[in-house]
């Protein structure tokens, strides 16, 4: 194998790398190996994101371009449901599943399509969420096409994230993300600007924690008592 990265390490010292080839190599304490084959009917090498404490693996696999999100118990995959709209309530593409808690309760990813990054999460019975639903607002407006007409677009306010790991805390209760509002720049409608501020997210009460004055900052971890950690522009 051509060895990249490693992805993650179960609680029993088994350790998953990314291949060059877009494998995922799962190697144990005594030298064996398994590699992670596509689940039934997609075509490429499935790419495993993070593992829980009792090594329910979680990630996504990719068909026709378009990937989806999963969870591996015991070698078996599972494919979780995607959201109807997109961040943008706009039609469905792609979604990885990208973290898990450590209890396996909650897992936690993103709908990648467009460069949105929209931040959603399963929770214990497998349904699907976005994470912020509390503080999530789409609304239409009209944009110049740049032939003097204007188009339909949605702005949205709500919680994104990017490739990171380790958002959700180890019991489950609290997701970390970056709370994004957008606006038309007055004077020029073509352009939008966002303004991030961290933000957790509790998923059982359902409320969300904005962090209004670290202005341009996002959150990135939270523990199971939730103490947050951010990071600053």
């Amino acid at each position: 194998f051509e060895l990249g990265e490693t992805s993650c390490m179960t609680d029993n010292g088994e350790v998953i790398i990314a291949a060059l080839n877009d494998a995922n190599i799962l190697f144990d304490l005594d030298g064996n190996y398994t590699k992670i084959e596509p689940p039934a009917g997609y075509t490429n090498y499935p790419e495993i994101s993070q593992v829980s404490a009792d090594g329910t693996m979680v990630g996504w696999a990719s068909k026709g371009g378009v990937s989806s999100p999963f969870k591996w118990v015991d070698g078996v995959a599972e494919e979780l449901p995607k959201p109807e709209l997109n961040y943008r309530d706009e039609p469905i593409g792609d979604v990885q599943a990208r973290g898990i808690s450590a209890d396996g309760r909650i897992i936690y990813g993103t709908t990648w399509d467009n460069r949105d990054y929209g931040l959603v999460y399963w929770d214990e019975n497998g349904e699907v969420h976005y994470v912020g639903e509390d503080v999530r607002y789409c609304r239409p407006v009209d944009r110049p096409d740049g032939y003097g007409g204007t188009y339909k677009y949605n702005l949205c306010d709500g919680m994104w994230t990017s490739a990171t790991k380790t958002n959700v805390s180890p019991n489950g209760k609290y997701i970390a993300g970056t709370f994004r509002r957008e606006a038309l720049e007055e004077g020029a409608e073509s352009s939008v600007v966002e303004t991030n501020y961290p933000a957790f997210f509790n998923t059982e009460t359902g409320k969300t924690v904005i962090f209004e004055e670290l202005v341009g900052g996002g959150g990135v971890a939270a523990t199971s008592d939730g103490l947050g950690f951010t990071i600053l522009p």
